[in-house]
Parts: structure tokens; C-alpha cells; sequence
């Protein structure tokens, strides 16, 4: 049973067991009412289940583990990807309707871009795409691996990261656009709400930041220091900051203007394996290997603790804000209700 953590913190809400599966999560994504999720699993299944812990329906959905579940933002329909190399789209009553993609490889980033007209999938140098099942062509780069990738939001430019660079790609063109250049591998990628900035996190423990300026030019900001690869990227909803964590580092940086704040909250002493800021940015949760969550305020101020017993694999907010679905290695998922008067 997960109780809060004894770290002399005070208690920020209450955390039950919601339900437990026969394998480790591997994604957690809410469906377009909100009202239940899927699950993947490592052993290839998907769940479907009601907030409440309801089991709805589940089927295996791949050979090997499901990688990714994206849903789709009109909610008409979801995509998930595996270690098989499937690709397979499921209409709304949770029937496969069509494979997308079969190859050779992992099939390890899936996204719909933010209006829902495009699914893009990447495995090793191909980035594949469809609108609703007609495949819309595949954007192959000979020279580099795509390591992460982001729709950019309300457009139709999705960036990759890979080996030593950013790149934006434009529907309609087959030749990205570099926007940044750097000596390490990247590892994660995340798009600033309004579309004017970029963060990469790269293996070597490096924060790098493209800033589009107010006229046609742009920035590069790096940062360094951190432990290990900077793997978990969240921005702020509303506001110009950006909560990183690389190692056991949580860091918060705030991006106002011209200057660069960084907030260092130290309350990990494990890998961080999720992050989150909350819909309405008053809060970010992080997650490590340990089963250890920590609460923190948008400025950094770390309010509370929890401890799950388990190393935590997905950490999503439900769309009111008020409570965290945390999945873990084990195949449970733990829901945490915040305090109403937080």
C-alpha cells in the first residue's frame, strides 16, 4: 500500500491503488472525454479503464511491448506502436480498424499533430505519416537517427531530434530545416505552448533552448551540469518556464525576457523518470526510480511528497488537474488526489 513519504513534508493529498495489471506500463494517455485511459503494457496489451479503476476492455495489441498510445485530439479515434513495428489505428468501440506501418525496427515516438489531421511515427531515419489511414508519404534522412520528436502546437511543423541536432520538418517539403546544432546525442524534445521556443535534452547532460526572435532570426541558449541525460522536458502552460530533469537534478528554469533563471529543487536522490506540470501550471510533479513523487510549485519551492514503493514508468495529469495516474513497473497504477486547498 503507498503511503506519503515521511520526509517531513506535509501531506499534499492522498494516493490509493487504482488497479494493477500483469506487466510494467509503458504509456498512459486519457481519452477525449476524460473520463478513462489506456494503458500499455510491456507484454504487447492494452488496457481500457474508467477513472475509477473500472477494467472496460483490454486485448493484445502487439507482439513485444506497446511503445507509445497517442490519442487522437477529436477524439475519433487512437494509434498505438510497439517493439514490433507495428503501427495500428482503433476506431472509437477499440477494434483495430488498419496496421499503418510493419518494419523492421522499434516503432519508438508516435504524435498526432495538434489539430488531429496527422499521425507521425519515427523508427531509426524514417518519419512516417498519415492522415487518418492514408499514408501521406515518409521523410527518410540518410544521416540521422530521430532520437525524439513534437508536433509543433496548433501547426504543421513537427521538429526531431536526433545526433547532434534539431531540425524542423514542414509538411509539404522533404528537406528539414536545421535549427540547432550541438556535440551530444539528443534524447528529448518539447515544444513551448506557443510555438516560439524549443527545448532539447541531450545524453551528455546538456539543456539546449531554440528561441525564435521577434523578427526572422532566433537563438540557441545551452545549459550544462547536469548528472546525467536530460531525458524529461515539461513547459509551463501559460508562462515562460521550463521544468528539466536530468539524473536526479530537477531543474526550473525561467526564460523570462532576456534572462535565465535556474531553480535547482533538491529533493531526488534517484533517476528521474517523469515529469509533469499540471493543466494549469500551479504545480509540477516528477517521479524517480525509487517510486518517490514530488510536488512543487511553478517556482520551484518543492511542497510535498508521496512514495509509491515502485519505480514509476508514466506520470499523467487528468484534464481538471486535481489528480495524477502514476504507472509503475510492477503493472500498478496508483491515483493521487491533490488537496483541495492547494
Amino acid at each position: 500500500m503507498p503511503a506519503l513519504a515521511q520526509d517531513n513534508r506535509p501531506a499534499v493529498g492522498t494516493v490509493d491503488p487504482l488497479v494493477s495489471l500483469d506487466d510494467a506500463i509503458t504509456d498512459i494517455s486519457w481519452d477525449d472525454s476524460g473520463e478513462s485511459f489506456y494503458a500499455g503494457l510491456a507484454n504487447g496489451s492494452i488496457y481500457y479503464i474508467s477513472k475509477d479503476g473500472e477494467l472496460l476492455r483490454h486485448w493484445k495489441a502487439h507482439k513485444g511491448g506497446v511503445t507509445r498510445v497517442a490519442v487522437n485530439p477529436d477524439g475519433a479515434d487512437f494509434a498505438s506502436a510497439g517493439e514490433d513495428g507495428r503501427v495500428l489505428l482503433w476506431d472509437k468501440d477499440r477494434r483495430e480498424t488498419i496496421e499503418l506501418a510493419n518494419e523492421p525496427v522499434w516503432i519508438e515516438q508516435l504524435e498526432w499533430s495538434g489539430s488531429g489531421n496527422v499521425l507521425a511515427a519515427a523508427a531509426g531515419k524514417s518519419i512516417y505519416l498519415w492522415r487518418g489511414s492514408e499514408s501521406i508519404g515518409v521523410w527518410y534522412d540518410a544521416r540521422r537517427h530521430v532520437q525524439a520528436m513534437s508536433w509543433q502546437p496548433a501547426g504543421s511543423k513537427l521538429a526531431t531530434a536526433t545526433n547532434k541536432g534539431l531540425y524542423l520538418w514542414h509538411l509539404g517539403n522533404e528537406e528539414p530545416v536545421e535549427l540547432l546544432a550541438f556535440p551530444g546525442a539528443a534524447v528529448s524534445v518539447a515544444w513551448k505552448p506557443d510555438g516560439r521556443a524549443l527545448a532539447v535534452g541531450t545524453q551528455d547532460g546538456f539543456l539546449q533552448i531554440w528561441r525564435q526572435g521577434n523578427g526572422s532570426g532566433s537563438s540557441q541558449l545551452t545549459m550544462s551540469g547536469y548528472p546525467g541525460k536530460v531525458s524529461n522536458l515539461g513547459w509551463h502552460p501559460q508562462k515562460n518556464i521550463l521544468a528539466t530533469a536530468g539524473g536526479s537534478d530537477l531543474v526550473i528554469w525561467d526564460m523570462t525576457g532576456s534572462k535565465r533563471k535556474a531553480v535547482p529543487v533538491n529533493c531526488h536522490e534517484h533517476m528521474i523518470t517523469a515529469l509533469s506540470f499540471s493543466p494549469d501550471g500551479s504545480h509540477v510533479a516528477s517521479a524517480d526510480m525509487s517510486g518517490q513523487v514530488y510536488l512543487c510549485s511553478a517556482t520551484g519551492k518543492c511542497i510535498g511528497a508521496l512514495q509509491t514503493g515502485v519505480e514509476i514508468t508514466s506520470l499523467t495529469w487528468d484534464v481538471s488537474g486535481s489528480r495524477l495516474l502514476l504507472g509503475g513497473i510492477e503493472g500498478r497504477i496508483d491515483t493521487f488526489y491533490l488537496n483541495s486547498l492547494l
